[in-house]
C-alpha cells in the first residue's frame, strides 16, 4: 500500500489470540510473544509480523519466507496442522481465522472505527453516494477519508490499495486516516472495493443500499438497527447504527433553493445528493450547518471564478469613502 505504515496501539500477543479465539499454539511456551503488525502476503511482512496466508498452502515454502523477512508468528487453519514442519517461529492453528482476522486486526490497531464517523454504502446501487457524500462532509468542515474503487483518498491525499480490500488493509487505512487527523470515513461497500469480510470489526454508523432496506420499518425513516443484523461484510452494528434510504425527498429537510445550490456545488445526480443529504442528517448534522456550508462554498467558487471582481471591489469601496 502507498505510504501506509503499520500502527499499533496494544499488545497482541499469542496468548491473547489463542484464549480470545480458541486458537492451539504448536509451542505454548511462547504465549507472550507480542506481534507489531499483520500481513496476508510474504511481501508484506516486517520484522515482528504474525503471517496468515490468503489461501490454503500447497507447501512451506511462503512461510519460511515469512520467517525469513521477520515473522514473529504463522497463523494457519487447524486443517493444515503438520506433525512436523521446519519452522522456528510459532503457528497459530485455528479455523476460522478468516472470520476473524478482522477483529484481530481492530484490536491491534485500537479499534479505529470507533474514533470517527463512519459511513457505508453498500452495493453497486449505491456506488454514487460514497463520493457525493464525502464532498459533503468535506464541504462541511470535516476531514474525510474515502474508500472507493476509484477513488480511494486520505484528505484528498490518493491511497494506492489492493483491490478488493481485505479486512487488515482496511483496518490499516482506518488506523491511518485516525492518525492524519480524519474524523470521517466514507466505504463503498461492494465487490469491486472490498473483499468478503472486510468490515469484520468496523463499527458502522451510518449506511444506506438495497441490500439493507429491508431493515427500514417506514421508507425514508431511517431506524436503529438490532445488534448484529444483517452483518453485511462482516461489518459491525449496534443499537445507535442507522439505515438510510434512497427514497428521501430532500425538500423536507432543505429549501428548493439550498438544494439547487447543492448540486451546483456538488456535481452528481439528485439521487446520489439527496441521500448523501440523509446519511449527513442521521450522523447528527443540522440542515443550518449544510446552508451555511453551502452558502460559504457558493461564495468561495464565485471567487474564484471572478477574482479581478474581488479584487476591485475593496478598491471601489476605499475611493468612495475617499471621496
Amino acid at each position: 500500500m502507498n505510504r501506509l505504515t503499520d500502527i499499533s496501539y496494544l499488545r497482541l500477543t499469542i496468548g491473547y489470540i489463542v484464549h480470545t479465539f480458541g486458537a492451539v499454539c504448536d509451542k505454548p511456551f511462547a504465549s507472550c510473544v507480542t506481534f507489531t503488525s499483520i500481513a496476508t502476503k510474504p511481501e508484506e511482512v516486517t520484522q515482528g509480523s504474525l503471517f496468515v496466508p490468503a489461501s490454503p498452502l500447497s507447501g512451506d515454502e511462503e512461510l519460511l519466507k515469512a520467517q525469513d523477512m521477520g515473522a514473529y508468528g504463522v497463523g494457519l487453519k487447524k486443517s493444515e496442522e503438520k506433525a512436523e514442519r521446519s519452522l522456528d517461529i510459532p503457528i497459530i492453528y485455528m479455523d476460522d481465522w478468516r472470520e476473524n482476522l478482522g477483529l484481530i486486526a481492530s484490536f491491534l490497531m485500537g479499534d479505529p472505527s470507533l474514533k470517527m464517523a463512519m459511513f457505508a454504502c453498500f452495493g453497486m446501487d449505491a456506488k454514487d453516494v460514497a463520493p457525493v457524500l464525502a464532498s459533503l462532509l468535506h464541504i462541511l468542515g470535516n476531514p474525510v477519508c474515502l474508500v472507493d474503487f476509484e477513488n480511494s483518498s486520505i484528505l484528498d491525499r490518493p491511497l494506492d490499495l489492493p483491490y478488493p480490500v481485505n479486512a487488515v488493509d482496511l483496518q490499516k487505512v482506518e488506523a491511518q486516516a485516525v492518525e492524519e487527523g480524519a474524523s470521517a470515513m466514507v466505504i463503498s461497500a461492494n465487490p469491486s472495493t472490498l473483499s468478503r469480510l472486510a468490515l469484520t470489526g468496523t463499527h458502522i454508523d451510518v449506511c444506506t443500499g438495497s441490500r439493507v432496506l429491508n431493515l427500514v420499518s417506514k421508507p425514508g425513516s431511517p431506524r436503529a438497527l438490532q445488534p448484529q443484523e444483517e452483518p453485511l461484510y462482516g461489518s459491525v452494528f449496534d443499537t445507535s447504527t442507522r439505515i438510510v434510504a434512497h427514497t428521501r425527498d430532500p425538500l423536507e429537510v432543505l429549501d428548493k433553493d439550498v438544494f439547487n445550490q447543492l448540486i451546483d456545488v456538488v456535481p452528481m445526480g439528485k439521487a446520489s445528493v439527496r441521500t448523501a443529504i440523509s446519511m449527513a442528517l442521521s450522523a447528527g448534522i443540522t440542515t443550518a450547518s449544510i446552508r451555511k456550508a453551502v452558502s460559504i462554498s457558493e461564495e468561495f467558487q464565485r471567487s474564484l471564478a471572478d477574482p479581478e471582481k474581488e479584487k476591485n471591489g475593496p478598491e471601489e469601496s476605499h475611493d468612495k469613502s475617499k471621496s
